[in-house]
């Protein structure tokens, strides 16, 4: 309610000077996205990061992945993945340690 009575008095203001009024569009939502797992020795893993549907856009800059010395990471990020065109990072850990390992990943998400 306050936010229509300020935009209005915004765009009155504008049109008692003679001009026009743009109206700023609302912030954009920001999310997060994460997950983790146990990789065991000589294992593959994969496992998925995925963007709320509030905030559907991963910030590439953002994603970070923490595994151990000795493991492989690859990554894959889908821009589309869903009817609601969440980004999906998928994320794949190889352990060539001799014991097993955790494997992070993280990422910022917008609108």
């Amino acid at each position: 309610m306050i936010k229509n009575i300020v935009t209005g008095a915004v765009l009155a203001a504008a049109v008692v000077a003679g001009g026009t009024a743009v109206a700023a569009p609302a912030s954009a939502q920001t999310g997060s996205a994460a997950n983790a797992v146990w990789v065991e020795p000589g294992a593959t893993r994969s496992f998925l990061v995925m963007c709320p549907s509030y905030a559907p856009t991963m910030l590439t800059g953002t994603i970070s992945v923490t595994a151990g010395t000795g493991v492989a990471v690859t990554t894959s990020l889908d821009t589309d993945s869903d009817a609601f065109s969440r980004d999906r990072l998928t994320v794949t850990a190889t352990n060539g340690n001799a014991v097993r390992a955790y494997v992070s990943a993280k990422a910022s998400c917008t609108s």
